[in-house]
């Protein structure tokens, strides 16, 4: 992928916009001269979702591709499975929280299952007569205010009938998120003193898909409501009415009395903030958890195994640091995994590519030394003699420059060693 624009290339070499007879070649060259900085500087530099995996034993770890703009998961294996730790706040700073995190009970047979899962090792499996109920707090006293609610949904079958994937409340009285396959696909409603005051609904009902993890998300920003299928906005409803906490918690797989979900569940998540307010690309790595977040479900365990935790309030065990790059498991009193002796700092636990980071880094936009650079390259390329030929004039010489990775001009290679990363 080229680093630079063809746009860019022709204004610095003089070319006319209208004159498109080198553009083939201008093209290669920025394909070839963006891949060679890369390998010379051992890194990606445009901002991509990346996996990485380090050896544990050391207090911290630095990412390939600075600058951070985003860690979603820092992980450790613990001799069994990879442990997910409770991560800071966006900047990387100590997360305030309120609150404890939500007791989950278990009715019929929920399991945790291996075999299929949209992120880490599994997935809840729910099998139409099971579902969790969670306790009640202030926390799903919604109101008016912002909020979101978010999951990762993979149904048996999609062919007829509603099944509701959570809910709050009882007859008259209550709210629920649902897909309705046979009228209205995606819906939520809620109705206080047996009145409907909302009613948000997809109005399409062939919309899903068997036995495939979709992301679902509704989303109330100030007085609209917000349906999102895959990040795709598929219904909305501009409505100021007020969502009131019920008293009976939450159930996740069931609707008020039946409606039932069949089929697996994964990271779901409210929070008390807009998370989206337009259209998105679906989440690929786990959602992060912050101050706004009042539940997070990860269903992540072994497989059958019928425990499921609330990770919410699970904050602040690594912080990191945009520029460097660095992920640290020492974050003072309360962070990291104490070891045995009196001596900081603390360490991950001493595995093999034991430390786990799914994150976004490098640049939005490249930044204007290194895309000067690189333009500087491509005139050497491109003009051709001056790459490849010495030219001696009276009183001064100069030398040819070979277009290698040891080879760089060397107003290129002062640029590029600024991004180079060393071990």
């Amino acid at each position: 992928m080229s680093l630079v624009t063809l746009a860019e290339m022709k204004d610095f070499l003089s070319i006319k916009t209208a004159n498109t007879d080198e553009d083939g070649r201008l093209s290669n060259i920025a394909v070839q001269v963006s891949s060679l900085a890369s390998s010379y500087c051992g890194r990606e530099f445009l901002a991509n979702n990346y996996t990485e995996y380090f050896n544990g034993g050391i207090s911290s770890v630095f990412i390939s591709n600075p600058p951070l703009n985003r860690v979603d998961e820092v992980s450790q294996f613990d001799g069994k499975d990879y442990q997910i730790l409770g991560g800071p706040g966006s900047n990387g700073e100590p997360i305030i929280v309120e609150g404890q995190s939500h007791t989950i009970s278990n009715n019929g047979n929920p399991l945790l299952k291996t075999r299929v899962k949209k992120f880490n090792r599994s997935s809840g499996r729910f099998d139409g007569a099971s579902y969790l109920s969670v306790d009640s707090t202030d926390d799903w006293d919604l109101g008016v205010d912002p909020f979101t609610i978010e999951m990762q949904v993979r149904f048996d079958d999609v062919s007829s009938g509603k099944q509701t994937l959570i809910s709050s409340g009882s007859a008259g009285d209550s709210w629920e998120l649902f897909v309705d396959f046979d009228d209205y696909g995606l819906g939520f409603k809620t109705t206080v003193s047996s009145t409907e005051t909302i009613n948000v609904v997809q109005s399409v009902s062939s919309v899903f898909s068997a036995n495939q993890f979709e992301h679902i998300a509704l989303v109330r920003d100030s007085s609209s409501f917000y349906l999102y299928k895959n990040g795709v906005n598929v219904g909305s409803l501009a409505s100021s009415s007020n969502i009131p906490n019920f008293n009976t918690g939450l159930n996740i797989a069931r609707g008020i009395s039946t409606n039932y979900f069949t089929g697996y569940l994964d990271d779901l998540k409210i929070s008390h903030v807009a998370e989206y307010a337009s259209a998105f690309t679906a989440p690929t790595n786990p959602t992060r958890i912050d101050e706004n977040t009042k539940l997070m479900m990860r269903f992540d365990g072994s497989n059958n195994s019928t425990t499921f935790d609330d990770v919410s309030r699970r904050v602040n065990e690594y912080s990191f640091y945009s520029v460097t790059g660095e992920i640290s498991f020492n974050t003072g009193d309360g962070g990291g995994t104490p070891k045995l002796g009196f001596f900081r700092p603390l360490q991950f636990y001493n595995y093999p590519n034991g430390v786990r980071v799914y994150y976004n880094g490098g640049y939005s936009s490249i930044p204007a030394d290194l895309k000067l650079a690189l333009l500087e390259m491509i005139k050497v390329i491109y003009k051709g003699k001056s790459g490849t030929e010495s030219m001696r004039f009276q009183g001064e010489s100069s030398n040819s420059y070979k277009l290698s990775i040891d080879d760089f001009p060397p107003q290129v290679r002062r640029v590029l060693n600024l991004y180079r990363l060393v071990e």
